[in-house]
């Protein structure tokens, strides 16, 4: 059965994606519908997707042994491959995206160039302890998050949206070879300037050369989580209070940026906006 019609006959209830970058070929992965609201949901494409993969760096991707960092459909962990990669080492711990990025990795060709592990959300590191690669890569949970919703798997990351951001800062550099490069792209709370609180958190755990790269569309904060009641996901209070702690903190905007980490680079961080603008990046592609 070609790969039209296994679509066409067995995922009648998801969303097919066609995705591509300057360095990749086009190519196709299945996720979920948006109308799919369990916590397990396999993620979508957005923005940030294509955000992420526009970003890749070609001489550091290529020939490189990659890890992922929660795999969700596959999409990034593919493009590393399709960009020049040799091997993806990728953890999840949502046992639905395993299923999807599975098919996907089939249905691109690649079976056996990625090997899928058991993340841990307690030890994000320790499914790859005494592991270095040479470029790690990840699109963490990094959605903002009252304290006690039930949310996805794949976004909710405490009232910043920036703790599993910072898990993976914590022990970075000891995951990297001495060469080693690393890209996530996240959410990131800030004033109506600048992401702040990622810089001051990249400044904090990161010992080498860091930009970050800023999608010059930021929304408002209190826009993003007000959504929460609105999609009957939490309560006013919840979100009131959300609010309430942003404002105490100076944080008035969201922004959508992609990190780059350079560990042979001199100590150093850079914040940039994107020459190209991701509008609507709150909407799949």
């Amino acid at each position: 059965m070609i790969i039209s019609e296994l679509i066409s006959s067995n995922f009648r209830n998801q969303r097919i994606s066609t995705i591509s970058s300057k360095l990749t070929e086009e190519y196709t992965v299945a996720t979920d519908l948006v109308s799919y609201s369990q916590p397990d949901q396999v993620f979508p494409i957005h923005p940030e997707q294509q955000f992420f993969l526009d970003e890749l760096i070609e001489e550091k991707i290529t020939n490189a042994r990659v890890l992922e960092i929660g795999l969700g459909s596959g999409v990034l962990s593919i493009g590393a491959l399709k960009a020049g990669a040799i091997h993806v080492t990728a953890l999840e711990i949502n046992p639905r995206a395993k299923n999807y990025a599975g098919f996907n990795i089939l249905t691109n060709g690649l079976e056996g160039q990625i090997e899928i592990r058991d993340g841990d959300v307690k030890d994000i590191w320790k499914p790859v302890s005494g592991d270095r690669f040479d470029y790690i890569i990840s699109n963490p949970p990094f959605e903002p998050t009252p304290q006690g919703m039930t949310h996805y798997l794949h976004s909710a990351a405490g009232i910043w949206g920036l703790d599993f951001v910072e898990a993976i800062f914590k022990e970075l550099d000891n995951h990297l070879t001495p060469a080693g490069y690393a890209q996530i792209v996240t959410f990131a709370p800030g004033n109506a300037k600048e992401p702040f609180m990622l810089a001051d958190m990249a400044e904090k755990y990161l010992k080498g050369e860091t930009t970050i790269k800023v999608n010059p569309i930021s929304i408002k904060f209190a826009y993003f989580v007000d959504r929460y009641v609105e999609n009957g996901q939490a309560s006013r209070e919840q979100v009131e209070e959300m609010k309430k702690i942003a404002k105490e903190n100076d944080v008035s905007h969201l922004y959508l940026c992609v990190l780059h980490y350079n560990i042979q680079g001199k100590r150093s961080l850079a914040v940039t906006e994107t020459n190209l603008a991701y509008e609507s990046w709150l909407d799949p592609l």
